[in-house]
Formats: C-alpha cells, structure tokens, sequence
C-alpha cells in the first residue's frame, strides 16, 4: 500500500493559494457577468475591471499550478501514485458535482437534462472544471514527463525550455498568433519544463530579483493596457486582439509576475493554523464558483457588476463581493471536509488501494498465462 507522508505545511505558499483562488474569483466577477465594460469610457474604474478580464485570473491559475508543481517534481512519482492523487481529487469533484445538480433540481428541475447528469458523473472526462481537468491528465503523464525531462540532461533541457520560451513565449507575443496554448494540459506541461529546469539546475532567486521580476511584468501588463486602451478608444474587438497577447494564459508577462510572487511567499517562514486551515478549502473555493450551476446563481443573480458598475463605490463593492464569496465557499468546504472526515477520508485511498493491488494481481497472472 502507497502511504504518502506530508511535509509540514508552509504558511507562506498556504496563503498564497487563498490569494490565488481570490484573484481567481476577481477575474470570474468580470468574465461571467453579462455586462461588457470594453463598452465603457476609459477611467481609472475600467482599468481596474479591465485587468481583471485576464491577467487576475491568469496569474491566480499559475500561482495555483507553481505550488502543485513545486512540490510535485521533486517528489516520488509513479503511475500508481498518480492515479491515486487522481482519485482522490475526482471524490471531491463528484462531491460538489452532485452538490450542484441537487441544488439545481430543487429550483429549476426542468433545466436538468442528459448533459447535466453526463457532466456530474464524469467531470473530469467532460471538462467541468478544465482546471481539475488538466491537472488530472498532468498527473497521469507527469511520471514520464519528469523522467524524460531528467534523463535529457541540463543541456538538452536548456534547449528545449530555450525552444519553448521562443514559441510560446516571444513569438506567441505576436497580436493574432495561432500558437496558442490556451487553457488545456499543453500549457501546463509548458510550465513544467521551465519550474523544473529552475529547480533542478539554476540558483534560487533572491527575493529582490522576485519582487523585480514581478515588477517589470506588472508593468508591462499595466502600461500595456493604458497605452492601447487610449489609442483604441470605442473599438473593443480591435484592443482585446492587441492586449491580450502580453496578459493571456501563460505568456510572458504572466508568467514573470507569477513566478515572481510565488518565489516571495516561498521564502515566508512562519506558521499559521489559521492560513493553513482556510488554504484547504482554496481550491474548493474554486470548485463551487465554477460549477455550473452555482457559477451562474452567483454572477447574475447575487453578484452583477452591471448592478454597481456605475456606483461610486464599485471597486470596493467589488473586493467585498470577491471576499464575502471566497468566505462563503470556504465554510461550505468546511462542511464537505466535516463530511469526508467521518466517512471517505476515515480510510483515505484505502478503496483504490485494493483496486489496484487486485488488477495488478489479475494482470500478473494474465501475463504467466499468456506466456504459456
């Protein structure tokens, strides 16, 4: 039986997968709702709701997928394991999956379907969550993506993240490329290659490099954005083509800003029961605003920014609508996690366990059988 020991949990990387979820959350408040602010006079207010169309979101979906990672690629790997961490997640979809579907029966039953059942009993399959999604065909590959990424050695990793960096990260700078890797596993293998040619082979960075790295990619995403928002002025389409290339998943900027912050939190030596209690329930938080069903109760029924968009108070609206959510999600979580601790979790793995050990037995013997 696999058993995996856990590290004590570092405050600083557990708080920022509560800032990573809220930047996520920002980034939803915006793209969900029906009301389009690139249709808006250009001020201070739709700047900062403009930032959160993309580069909020992209950079809380990075720094979720830094910390995976991190602690990942370093760590054991096998087939096995990655089927097990599969599981295990696929519990926790299935739990808010059907949390979903019953909340929708109950109000609006005529509006569930054949689809609706499909993507509640196979969200990973159907891409409920393509986050959830692509982690899950990450871990399944991981093990060989990690094993041939150590066995090319430095030099041939140096050229290959070199390789990658001028696809997907310069030329993809271009307004228009179609070398987009957009929000899929492909991305976040990407990322692998280059957080692992960090960890295993470059000195660790400062703190004072981090805080510039993330700096100047903040910059370039600000000032981008100001510039072209004053020159495209009324013509929306035209300067979402042009913006987007420096703020879209995985480019450049992102990820300079991203890096840069986890690498500050990483080095934060403390301990918080409190930090480290909430950051459980930070991918949760996701979960539940982004099911499909809670995700459109949420966005256009509770919280829509065409409601106080033109307020004068609406950034502040905004940050206590984002936190109000991100808190109701979390205790939400707490009662799943109550749930789970008294019934899956009392024996966590322990059912896959012995799946496994009883198909690798029958294969075993198959395989003497097919050798007679």
């Amino acid at each position: 039986m696999t058993v995996e020991k856990k590290a004590p949990r570092q405050s600083g990387i557990e708080l920022l997968r509560i800032v990573a979820v809220t930047l996520i959350v920002a980034h939803h408040l915006v793209v969900h709702s029906s009301f389009s602010i690139m249709n808006e006079p250009f001020s201070l207010r739709r700047l900062f709701y403009q930032l959160c169309i993309m580069p909020l979101g992209k950079i809380g979906i990075t720094l979720f997928l830094l910390i995976s990672l991190w602690f990942l690629i370093d760590g054991k790997r096998s087939l096995r394991l990655s089927c097990r961490r599969i599981w295990i997640l696929e519990r926790e979809l299935l739990f808010w999956s059907f949390v979903g579907l019953t909340a929708q029966y109950i109000v609006d039953p005529q509006s569930v379907n054949e689809e609706t059942w499909l993507n509640t009993i196979f969200p990973i399959s159907r891409d409920v969550w393509w986050y959830a999604t692509s982690y899950a065909v990450l871990l399944l590959l991981l093990p060989f993506v990690l094993a041939g990424l150590k066995g090319m050695g430095k030099a041939t990793h140096t050229k290959c993240c070199i390789a990658l960096l001028g696809l997907w990260g310069i030329v993809n700078l271009i307004p228009g490329s179609y070398l987009d890797i957009y929000i899929n596993v492909t991305g976040f293998i990407y990322v692998t290659v280059l957080l692992s040619y960090y960890k295993w082979y470059l000195p660790s960075l400062s703190n004072k490099g981090a805080a510039v790295l993330a700096i100047i990619g903040s910059s370039i995403i600000i000032i981008w954005n100001i510039v072209l928002s004053l020159l495209w002025f009324g013509e929306s389409d035209k300067l979402l083509t042009y913006i987007n290339p420096v703020q879209k998943e995985w480019s450049l900027p992102i990820l300079m800003v991203s890096f840069g912050i986890f690498i500050l939190f990483k080095g934060m030596k403390f301990r918080s029961r409190i930090v480290n209690r909430f950051a459980c329930s930070a991918f949760a938080v996701y979960l539940i605003t982004e099911q499909h069903y809670f995700r459109d109760v949420i966005w256009t029924q509770l919280v829509s920014l065409g409601d106080f968009y033109h307020s004068r108070y609406t950034i502040l609206i905004s940050l206590i609508a984002v936190a109000g959510i991100v808190l109701v999600a979390t205790v939400m979580d707490f009662v799943r996690q109550g749930i789970f601790c008294l019934t899956l979790d009392r024996h966590k793995g322990r059912v896959f366990d012995r799946l496994w050990d009883y198909v690798e037995k029958r294969a075993g013997k198959l395989r003497s059988v097919l050798k007679e």
